[in-house]
């Protein structure tokens, strides 16, 4: 009897001896970093979706070139071409960030100079943006239909500001 109550007192001790060995050993695996370098990657991939996100807040705020150019003439403005960017500016914006901002600009005189039938300064600027956007790598997102429509449409201000929306 004496005995079987040392046993007794000592299997507590050993299963807590297993569980310390056995929650020591995890399973066997070894950690190889990879649990650490997720982690990193997860953290580095939030932060940039989080600056994405804050991007498009702004962007998505910006009015579009038809936008601007409806809210100038809605204001009463009258046509003066003294206000549009010089074409002849183009060859001063060599890199991507004054090509890309250009871009909108020339967009926006495109829209501005078709809302008052101005059908030179239309073929002028649409040629203008269409090389911003070549220099910018982008010219494939502004399909060749679309470009042939607009030259087609020259006169009709309502199927180039339909163009201009759907391309911005």
């Amino acid at each position: 009897m004496k005995r079987l109550l040392n046993i007794s007192n000592s299997i507590p001790a050993v299963v807590l001896f297993a569980a310390m060995m056995l929650a020591g050993c995890r399973s066997g695996v070894k950690n190889t970093g990879k649990d650490a370098d997720t982690l990193s990657v997860t953290r580095a991939n939030a932060a940039i979706y989080e600056d994405i996100k804050q991007a498009e807040k702004i962007f998505y705020t910006l009015p579009s070139p038809l936008e601007s150019a409806m809210l100038i003439k809605s204001a009463g403005a009258l046509f003066d071409d003294n206000l549009l960017n010089p074409i002849e500016n183009a060859r001063n914006y060599n890199t991507n960030r004054s090509m890309a901002l250009n871009l909108g600009i020339y967009t926006t005189d495109l829209s501005f100079a078709s809302l008052y039938d101005q059908t030179q300064l239309i073929i002028n600027y649409m040629n203008v943006a269409k090389q911003m956007a070549d220099g910018l790598g982008i010219l494939d997102a502004i399909s060749e239909e679309d470009i042939a429509k607009l030259e087609e449409n020259i006169h009709n201000t309502e199927v180039i500001m339909d163009i201009i929306s759907q391309t911005y």
